[in-house]
């Protein structure tokens, strides 16, 4: 599970809005020009053919006055021909019906083409074909009165040069004028193939442009049903997942862990003092402290890790694939960042969501009650509300922050040791009041510590035999202060946290069973605690060193049960994840 903050999530928006907006807007532009070629290029087209098209008509008309002028000039020879042999008024008829059918035809070449090349052809032609028609009508009279002499000059001498060049003429404008007809047909053609090849593209391209645009709306509507959507998972002022958001992941992840068998921990969250806050420096302040920890927690959280804000001052994060000592880490590391407390649950199978909640919500109000910054969640929590009416809690985790606010080499030693011992008596099966009782023993087990002097405490070297026979005291010390606060049977485990389990230990020297095991668990949770944190004397040797050294003296230093308990819980942490306490790298 990864979510990204809303600032980014706003940010990828805006770039892509902005993006589709420019998309959008060249998709209408270029849908806007084929609107205007699909209704202006059908008219221009249509413009060009009809004048490309009266074109043809007017050289297909041309083509065929020239061709029946044509035709006439053969017909008139043909006739003048037979006139010779026939002497026929009907073929003199015939021939100057001919003669005027071409006279006719010429004059229709120029109505048609009124043109100056044309108008000059024309009329030459016209002056031929007249004195053509003279010159037959001369022949025509000497075959009537039988001039033989006349009828040889007239036919080769006058009429043939004339015809020749009439006919010549003739025929010439005649397959010009057709060749003209057949390519102003072409272009027609042309002109209609490319007009539907455009209008074909021009459809083409607008199809294109509107699946374009339709697409773009598409997404458009998409991105803005999944803003509204994420505005609905979203806290405003912080840019955590809200409430809603929590419920459905927490829900989702449950059953993952119920499917996987994976862990999962939850941190609740509550920030401390933002009322006074609000009260002292106003609301804008303490929306401020709200954003600073909405930004600690981002900062402190692994990819897989989900933060949300579940109310007015309270937080929470899901960890999957962490343990509660794993969330206790988690905790810690937010915890010096800003000022929060923290309860955290654990599920490690199939688990209602509720549940889940309501154990973080008493680790929580736990960790409030008794004034620690952070509390696991253990069977203790259960313990009815008005038991806790004369509950002597508050004085112990008062002591408690005395000496880490004394110690500050060891700060939240005492509520770290706190939690581990809550989490070994868990696992060694004690009941609620008892795993309560030695919580409360380990938040206490170093309040001796109030009466060692501060050169010794904060030495930042060995110690030196003396010294270390004054510290040793601090164990009868704390138990002569914790028997005064009326907690007898806790002043009596805090007495004998150093006994070693081969009889070694101090202060009376108990060993195997004569131990209490409350003080057993408190030793193995304090020794591993030392081991990995810090001190002004040398840096923490690390979870693998602990443990080693652990298992190591198990039946010597430490209880092996409650050293086996220990291990256990650490190794049921994932994999993945190696769990680290304050300290370890």
């Amino acid at each position: 599970m990864e979510f990204k903050c809303a600032t980014c999530l706003t940010d990828e928006t805006a770039m892509a809005g902005s993006r589709d907006k420019w998309v959008v807007r060249g998709s209408m532009g270029g849908l806007l020009v084929v609107l205007c070629f699909l209704a202006g290029f059908p008219y221009v087209t249509q413009h060009r053919v009809a004048a490309e098209s009266k074109r043809a008509d007017t050289a297909i008309r041309l083509s065929d006055a020239f061709q029946d002028a044509r035709t006439m000039v053969t017909e008139a020879k043909s006739l003048e021909r037979r006139y010779r042999f026939e002497g026929s008024e009907a073929v003199r008829t015939a021939h100057e019906t001919a003669t005027r059918r071409l006279a006719a035809d010429l004059h229709t070449v120029m109505r048609l083409d009124r043109s100056a090349a044309t108008r000059k052809t024309v009329e030459h032609l016209l002056f031929l074909q007249a004195r053509y028609v003279s010159s037959a009508n001369g022949l025509f009279s000497a075959i009537d009165v039988g001039d033989d002499p006349g009828i040889q000059h007239l036919d080769h001498e006058v009429i043939d040069p004339i015809f020749g060049v009439l006919e010549y003429v003739v025929h010439q404008q005649a397959r010009a004028a057709s060749a003209r007809a057949l390519e102003h047909s072409a272009s027609l053609r042309r002109h209609e193939a490319r007009a539907r090849s455009m209008i074909t593209i021009a459809f083409g391209v607008g199809v294109l442009l509107l699946a374009g645009f339709a697409f773009i709306i598409f997404r458009a509507r998409r991105a803005e049903v999944d803003r509204l959507a994420r505005i609905a998972i979203t806290d405003p002022l912080t840019g955590l997942r809200n409430h809603r958001a929590f419920q459905e992941d927490l829900a989702r992840e449950l059953q993952r862990v119920g499917r996987s068998g994976d862990p999962l921990s939850l941190v609740v969250l509550d920030v401390d003092g933002l009322k006074a806050i609000n009260d002292r420096l106003g609301h804008q302040a303490g929306d401020e402290r709200l954003q600073a920890v909405a930004g600690a927690i981002r900062g402190s959280q692994r990819g897989s890790d989900a933060a949300y804000r579940i109310g007015g001052d309270e937080f929470a994060v899901i960890l999957p694939g962490a343990r509660a000592l794993g969330a206790l880490e988690y905790a810690q590391r937010l915890r010096a960042q800003v000022a929060v407390s923290a309860g955290i649950a654990e599920a490690t199978g199939l688990r209602c969501r509720d549940e889940v909640i309501r154990e973080a919500g008493l680790a929580l109000v736990g960790a409030k009650r008794i004034h620690q910054d952070i509390a696991v969640y253990g069977p203790d929590m259960e313990i009815a509300e008005g038991e806790h009416e004369h509950d002597e809690r508050p004085l112990a985790s008062a002591l408690a922050l005395a000496v880490d606010a004394k110690d500050s080499y060891t700060r939240s030693h005492c509520q770290t040791v706190s939690q581990l011992c809550a989490v070994i008596a868990d696992e060694l099966g004690l009941d609620g009041d008892a795993v309560g009782r030695v919580r409360l023993a380990g938040l206490l087990h170093d309040v001796g510590k109030i009466g060692v002097p501060d050169a010794i405490l904060n030495k930042p070297a060995a110690l030196t035999d003396a010294e270390y026979d004054l510290m040793k005291r601090h164990s009868l010390l704390g138990s002569d202060i914790v028997g005064a606060a009326e907690m007898h049977a806790e002043a009596r485990w805090v007495r004998h946290h150093h006994e070693r389990y081969d009889g070694g230990g101090y202060p009376d020297g108990l060993a195997g069973d004569t131990i209490p095991l409350e003080s057993r668990i408190i030793l193995v949770a304090h020794a591993f605690e030392a081991m990995t944190s810090d001190r002004p004397y040398r840096k923490a040797p690390g979870l693998d060193f602990a443990l080693g050294e652990l298992r190591r003296h198990a039946g010597t230093q430490f209880d092996p049960r409650v050293v086996e308990a220990l291990c256990r819980a650490l190794d049921r942490e994932t994999a993945a994840e190696t769990v680290t306490l304050r300290g370890t790298s």
